[in-house]
Formats: structure tokens, C-alpha cells, sequence
């Protein structure tokens, strides 16, 4: 599998003194090394070369120099057609030239993933269709890790979320560094202290062998911003590596509390040049204006309940977007999704556990507790399009229906790192497990859907058979009746 890596990991990972310690070095490092470990080729462009040279420090910039050489190097890669039509006319001497030489290379096939922390590069990719192959540095660990052979998972952490006070938080901790660069310091200091921790505000904290990794601060606000009822408000929310998976365990938590709490809209404010923002926008917050004060800061707005009218005016997976993972449209069609249970469970590990709200300490794996994942089977169904519902039934031992998704992309595919570079995002199946999969010759079904709210009561199959609403137990994806769909969802009232 190739990898190719964006400067702002390489410049990190080849340091020329302590000086050039970064707060992700660590990570960047892992990443190199594991990618490694199971065969993965890093690669870098030759026309990266320019940003390393933009150096003006003439040590560091020949330390680095040489470092360059000793990666494999991608040269001459024509220009794809989907490259010249999205982004024409780009000045060879403009930092856009190389951001759209990167993923010129994806497109061309000669790389499987591209790692970058660069905003500009994901909204470019985005543009052109590219996004799930382009990784932030957490999302690219979180891949790499998931792919070890079992023989070497003994150094992959167990991160944990729970909820707790903001005055347990250790405000000298460095994971608020960045939050200190961006927001002035001692005034950041000082809105902790008073805000947050005297005024016992409640926070979701993920933490890595007890180390802090991610958090949010939420708080009730009157309305305000043309939003009525029930207002949250993230007053906080921050990583200590750019990443979309733990960013979607911290929101998943989030809406569960919303939900619960009857809140009528979420809002946020945030740089637009904080890659978060694009995050937010993935499910369902919409930029509105910028503050008033004038700091730069965007205000990006969730509606949490649908009116009558989106259900016209919204595609499905657009009306998903908005207002998952709650609420679907359900006039698309449906399918039966079998899954044996080791896999159900590593899918939906909510399914075997008690649904507490905020389980004081709740083991996750990224790929398992996120909301958008895959899934993969060798179904010749055609039928499966984009916003269609998946009803995953736990096959074998237990016989119900938990949960279900949203269709976001159906794909054909028989060639494992194909099937890897589409899924690396999402998924709980392993590299060999793929490609023992690919080994029979047949096209792979790949859906990539986003996990809807799960059901607040199983559905025991023999239920669906006693309304015979079902013939047979089914072996591979079967489409439901009208009936039996809507017979399913009246059971996932809440």
C-alpha cells in the first residue's frame, strides 16, 4: 500500500535539533514506524522539495534536504483530467501547486491515502470527491493501527470518554496549548478558572492511558442567533491531533445528551481556518455569520429536530446529514443487513453493553463508536443506492435488529488496497481479512453509511417472522417490504 505525506508531516518527523520538536512529532513518528510494519511505502513528491527549500534557516534547510532523499519520491505524474477541470491554471511558484499536485497523485492512482493536517488540502480533496482518502494525522494512526498483525497490537491504546466537571480538568495541561496560541494565553487562563471550573461546568473528556486527548465543554444558553427552544452551546472543543474519529466519539456523546435533554439547536464558534469546521459541517451544523466582536470566529448552527418541509426539500443523505443520527428520511427503501455477531459487535459495540448515558468509563475502539463506517460483503444485490436504510440484523446466536445506517456511497471493488483506500477511514476489518475476501474472484459490495441512533429496544427476528413479514432467514442483503419497514420503525420509536 502507498502512503504519500503532506510537508507538514514530513517537516515533523525529520527534526534537526530539540527545537524542532513539534506537539504531534510523537505521533508522526508512530505512524511512519507502523506504517512500516506492515509494508506500507511512504512516499513524498519531488515538487515538495520547493517548501522544504522555503526554509531560512540555511542548517535546518540542508539537514532536511538530505533527510528528503531518503524517502521514495513520486515524479512526473501527469496531470489527471479531474485535477485540470476542478483546479485550472494554478502558478507553479503558489503553495496551491503542490496542495493540488498531492492529490493530482491520489487521483492518478499512484498512491492509496494521503496524511495532512492542511484544512486547505481536505476542502480541495472535498471538492473533487476525494475525502475519504485524504487522512488526518489521527485518522491515518487510527488506520495503520487497525491493519498491525494481532502480534503486534500490544502497544495500541485504549482511549476512554466519560463526562466529568471542568474543575477536574488540569487547565496546566499541555493538550490546551493550542487552545492558549489561538485565544490570547492568560485570557484563555483566566476564562477556564472563572467560566468553566468555578462555574462547574460540565465537559466530555476522552483520555489515552489517562492522559487527556480530547474534550468538550457544553452549557445551556438562552436563544439567541435566530435559534429558539432549548439551546446547547459547545463552549470548547479540541483535540490533541487532528482527527475526525475521536471528533465524532466527543459529538456522538454529545447529541446521545442533546437527545435526552430535548435540545432544539447546537451551536459553535470557530476559526474558519480550524479544520473543525469542516468537521461540524459533516453533520449538519451550518455556518450562520462571524461574531460580532470581530475576533474572526464563526458561528456554525445545528437544528437537532426536522420540520414538515425538509423532509421534501432535503436529498436523503442530505436530510441525513442535517439531522442524523437521530432522524432519517424513511421513504427510501430498505434492507435486511446481516452480520455475524464478532463483526456486529466490533460495528455496534453499544449493542453489548448496557445504554447507559454518560457510563463513567465506556472502553471505545475509533473506528467502532464513530458514526460514519463500512461495511463489506460479496452480495451481487444492485439495489443498495445512496440514502438508502440498513437494518443490521445480528445473525447466528442472538437473531435481532439493534441498528441502522444511512447508505452514503455504494461501491464495486476487487482489488484489497482499493478497497482499503475507500474504507481506511471507517472500517473494523483488517487488511488480510480483505484481501481473503477479494481472493474468490468476485466484486466486494462496499457501502459507506453513516450509523443512525440506535434502537432503544431489540428486535428479535422471530418477531419479524411472527407478523410474516419475513419468509426465511436471510443470508445476504434482502430488501424489505414496505410493510415490514415501516413495522421496523414503529418499533424504533423513542
Amino acid at each position: 500500500m502507498n502512503i504519500l505525506i503532506d510537508t507538514n508531516i514530513f517537516i515533523p518527523l525529520e527534526l534537526t535539533s530539540l527545537s524542532d520538536v513539534e506537539p504531534e512529532t510523537h505521533a508522526i513518528n508512530e505512524l511512519y514506524r507502523k506504517a512500516k510494519e506492515i509494508d506500507c511505502h511512504v512516499f513524498l513528491l519531488g515538487t515538495q522539495k520547493k517548501d522544504v527549500e522555503n526554509d531560512k534557516n540555511p542548517e535546518r534547510n540542508s539537514i532536511r534536504l538530505l533527510a528528503f532523499e531518503k524517502y521514495e519520491l513520486l515524479e512526473n505524474v501527469k496531470t489527471t483530467e479531474i485535477i485540470s477541470t476542478a483546479f485550472p491554471n494554478i502558478p507553479e511558484n503558489s503553495h496551491d501547486f503542490i496542495d493540488v499536485a498531492l492529490l493530482n497523485a491520489l487521483c492518478a492512482n499512484a498512491v492509496s491515502i494521503l496524511v495532512t493536517n492542511d484544512e486547505g488540502i481536505h476542502k480541495k480533496a472535498k471538492k473533487i470527491g476525494k475525502e475519504d482518502f485524504v487522512y488526518y494525522l489521527a485518522d491515518a494512526l487510527d488506520f495503520i493501527n487497525s491493519q498491525l498483525p494481532h502480534n503486534l497490537k500490544v502497544d495500541v491504546s485504549h482511549p476512554v470518554i466519560k463526562s466529568e466537571k471542568c474543575y477536574n480538568i488540569d487547565i496546566n495541561d499541555t493538550f490546551f496549548d493550542s487552545l492558549r496560541t489561538d485565544y490570547d494565553g492568560e485570557k484563555f487562563n483566566n476564562w477556564f478558572k472563572e467560566k468553566c471550573q468555578n462555574g462547574h461546568r460540565d465537559c466530555l473528556v476522552i483520555q489515552d492511558n489517562n492522559k487527556l486527548v480530547g474534550l468538550c465543554i457544553y452549557k445551556f444558553e438562552e436563544p439567541c442567533y435566530e435559534m429558539s427552544g432549548t439551546v446547547l452551546k459547545i463552549c470548547t472543543f479540541n483535540l490533541s491531533v487532528s482527527g475526525n474519529k475521536q471528533g465524532e466519539l466527543l459529538l456522538r456523546k454529545l447529541f446521545d445528551y442533546s437527545y435526552s435533554s430535548n435540545v432544539d439547536w447546537i451551536y459553535v464558534t470557530a476559526y474558519e481556518k480550524n479544520y473543525i469546521c469542516q468537521f461540524f459541517e459533516n453533520f449538519g451544523f451550518e455556518k450562520y455569520s462571524k461574531l460580532k466582536d470581530d475576533t474572526g470566529e464563526f458561528i456554525f448552527r445545528k437544528r437537532m429536530k426536522p420540520r414538515t418541509s425538509d423532509y421534501t426539500i432535503l436529498s436523503p443523505l442530505e436530510f441525513d446529514i442535517k439531522f442524523g443520527p437521530r432522524y432519517f428520511n424513511d421513504e427510501q427503501d430498505a434492507f435486511l443487513v446481516p452480520v455475524i455477531s464478532s463483526y456486529h459487535n466490533m460495528l455496534f459495540p453499544e449493542s453489548i453493553k448496557e445504554n447507559l448515558l454518560f457510563p463513567q468509563l465506556d472502553y471505545m475502539d475509533s473506528f467502532s463508536n464513530a458514526m460514519r463506517k463500512a461495511y463489506l460483503c460479496k452480495s451481487n444485490s444492485t439495489l443498495v443506492r445512496e440514502g438508502s436504510i440498513l437494518f443490521f440484523y445480528k445473525s447466528h446466536d442472538m437473531g435481532t435488529i439493534e441498528t441502522c445506517g444511512i447508505v452514503e456511497r455504494v461501491e464495486r471493488l476487487q482489488n484489497p488496497d482499493e478497497i482499503i483506500s475507500v474504507t481506511g477511514k471507517r472500517t473494523v476489518y483488517q487488511r488480510e481479512e480483505i484481501k481473503t475476501m477479494c481472493s474468490y474472484g468476485k466484486n466486494i459490495l462496499v457501502l459507506l453509511f453513516r450509523q443512525a441512533e440506535s434502537f432503544p429496544k431489540e428486535i428479535k427476528f422471530s418477531d419479524l417472522q411472527k407478523q410474516n413479514l419475513v419468509s426465511g432467514i436471510p443470508q445476504s442483503i434482502t430488501k424489505l417490504t414496505e410493510e415490514a419497514k415501516k413495522w421496523i420503525l414503529q418499533q424504533r420509536q423513542f
